[in-house]
């Protein structure tokens, strides 16, 4: 786990600097060391790599980056895990290997150097990677099946840059860029990040996931933007799930390798507990796999009943014996608003979660303080089992447009005896799925962009295809944003069994009436961990994860700091985004108690004039 970046540009001394610049801004992703590679490609190109090391498998310096194969030919950069390594190395020959012992970066250069780009195939795990082949005079580029790790590009008139971060390209490029408002009006309205190859700040893009490129350093034409898919979702090959086709037995084995493969380390491992179904099911797993030794969890605690799961972490704690460490947020909230300005320059872009960010960042201190470097998340589970209320909904929907009436109303009435689905069910909530005019126009967008969001986030085809949106670009892709870049601040790696693709590929094939059986949610998953957690976990009614009381905050607590913001000359007005005065109007009435709109919303708006703020220098209108 570290950062990566690259500068193809003309040669001189100034490149030297840029990829110092980079290394330099993101520090906080590789305190373990830092590197650098320059080669004069020809007289009017060269390239440059940096590299910051965060140190988790193979601690030795024969592990340091840029890593040079034998007769140094290739130089590869690497920011991630491949935890299979070990397996991989055994369809190497031992001479492509370091002679002493090996972490899985070698592994990573010596399969590249053998199979080249159908080497990604084989890894199982998360990267943002580029090598270089000083014969050839090409950089592959490439990133994991699900974008878990980062990697973005910008090119302007003279270079091109790539970096784990977008902050480093901005230092380097001394760019600034004006404000996407393809991006921004999204995100306001209806809280939709990372789902598309643009950022933020236009003309910096998202490097693809699942994807590679080959670029040819000596190409007259320049660079063009044009990756290779190397994976695909079964959805996006044409595959439709088939009941009977899984079974619990064949999720539980699977599940219990991916927590396996993630255990790998050479540094301690702790798991992000929040008392739901998902993350119990990996602490749990820890166990029947005989792997507790030196093992840490840790949680979220509030004081609001409504929404702390502290009774389940400490049920799940007990079950394993385990002690877990607790952060608890409710004890100075404003504390939590006064640091969102810090938690978004590493984000590089707005927070979605808000004060949630704010809380995983402290979470992320205490690990740290605990000498973790290694975290297991239960990121990308609802998404691939229904996890979510509104794919219940979703899922009833299917029923009643295959005219299957009886099996609707069975599903509506088991659910409402065995879960809390219908029950949680909030209006507010739900009109991010429903006509994008009348959202827009019903907020505080200027007039100019009430129709720029575009995004269909309903269920407009199969259900299948809507877990599948929700896993490659509505949902995991914002959480994985955040989840990294919180967890980097602090220079710790977050690892993601959900996301072993094997595991992927086998719930893709899983029927959602299976998913949905008898009125749970997660059926089939909850039958698949059976004895891994307690019986009142496994079957739990409701669902919360990491909350905290943001929407009695924003209505309360922060309401002084919230009138001050929309009472004010803002940014978002400036750049001709928003209608500030029917924003400040719209806030008085959800003080009170009236109008359509969440806590969330102005949340976000909170957010995006921070991020504006913190990133002045480098936006224009």
């Amino acid at each position: 786990m570290c950062g990566v970046s690259a500068i193809v540009s003309s040669p001189g001394a100034g490149m030297q600097n840029a990829i110092s610049c980079m290394i330099s801004v993101m520090h906080h992703r590789g305190p373990d060391g830092q590197g650098a590679f320059i080669d004069r490609i020809s007289d009017t190109v060269a390239l440059a790599l940096g590299h910051n090391r965060l140190s988790i498998i193979d601690l030795t310096e024969h592990a340091a980056q840029p890593m040079r194969s034998r007769d140094g030919r290739f130089v590869l950069v690497y920011n991630g895990e491949v935890y299979n390594y070990k397996e991989i190395a055994r369809d190497l020959d031992r001479r492509d290997l370091p002679e002493n012992e090996f972490g899985d970066t070698a592994v990573v250069l010596a399969a590249l150097i053998k199979w080249g780009p159908q080497a990604l195939t084989r890894f199982n795990g998360m990267w943002a990677l580029m090598l270089y082949d000083a014969q050839e005079k090409t950089l592959l580029v490439s990133r994991d099946r699900f974008g878990i790790k980062p990697l973005y590009f910008y090119k302007d008139t003279q270079s091109l840059y790539f970096a784990s971060e977008i902050k480093a390209i901005l230092a380097a490029s001394g760019a600034r860029l004006p404000v996407n408002p393809d991006v921004s009006i999204p995100y306001i309205t209806r809280g939709l990040l990372d789902f598309c190859d643009e950022t933020f700040f236009t003309g910096i893009r998202e490097f693809a996931p699942a994807s590679y490129q080959l670029i040819d350093l000596q190409s007259s034409q320049g660079f063009r933007y044009s990756p290779q898919r190397f994976w695909w979702h079964p959805f996006e090959l044409g595959e439709e799930p088939v009941a009977g086709l899984v079974t619990p037995d064949d999720i539980r084995s699977l599940f219990l390798d991916a927590v396996k493969l993630r255990l790998r380390s050479d540094v301690p491992v702790g798991i992000l507990l929040s008392g739901g179904v998902d993350s119990s099911a990996i602490v749990g797993s820890t166990v029947a796999l005989n792997m507790t030794a030196g093992l840490t969890i840790l949680s979220v605690t509030s004081n609001d009943p409504s929404v702390n799961e502290e009774p389940f972490i400490d049920r799940m704690a007990r079950y394993v014996d385990l002690l877990p460490q607790k952060v608890n947020v409710s004890k100075e909230p404003m504390s939590l608003l006064d640091r969102m300005s810090e938690a978004t320059w590493f984000n590089d872009e707005p927070l979605l979660g808000g004060i949630t960010n704010i809380a995983y960042l402290l979470l992320m201190e205490t690990t740290r303080a605990l000498g973790i470097k290694v975290l297991l998340s239960g990121q990308g589970a609802d998404e691939q089992l229904g996890g979510y209320n509104k794919f219940f909904y979703f899922w009833v929907m299917t029923l009643v447009k295959q005219k299957r009436y009886l099996d609707a109303l069975k599903t509506v009435v088991q659910s409402a005896c065995r879960s809390n689905t219908l029950y949680e069910f909030r209006l507010s909530e739900a009109i991010r799925y429903i006509n994008k005019r009348y959202l827009s126009s019903g907020t505080f967008i200027a007039p100019a962009y009430q129709d720029r969001d575009t995004i269909d986030i309903g269920l407009q085809g199969s259900y299948a295809g809507r877990e599948c949106c929700d896993l490659m670009k509505t949902s995991v892709p914002t959480l994985l944003h955040y989840e990294d870049r919180m967890s980097m601040s602090r220079s710790i790696e977050v690892r993601i069994p959900f996301l072993d693709y094997r595991l992927v590929e086998l719930l893709a094939k899983v029927h959602p009436a299976e998913k949905f059986d008898k009125g749970w949610t997660k059926s089939i998953f909850r039958k698949a961990i059976s004895g891994l957690v307690p019986k009142e976990i496994q079957y739990r009614r409701d669902k919360k994860g990491f909350s905290i009381p943001e929407e009695y905050w924003v209505k309360g607590t922060f309401k002084n700091r919230m009138l001050k913001m929309f009472g004010s000359p803002m940014m978002a007005e400036d750049f001709g985004l928003i209608d500030r005065k029917r924003l400040l109007g719209l806030y008085h009435r959800f003080v009170t108690g009236h109008g359509h709109l969440n806590g969330r919303h102005f949340m976000r708006m909170y957010a995006f004039e921070l991020f504006l703020q913190r990133f002045a220098e480098n936006l224009t209108r």
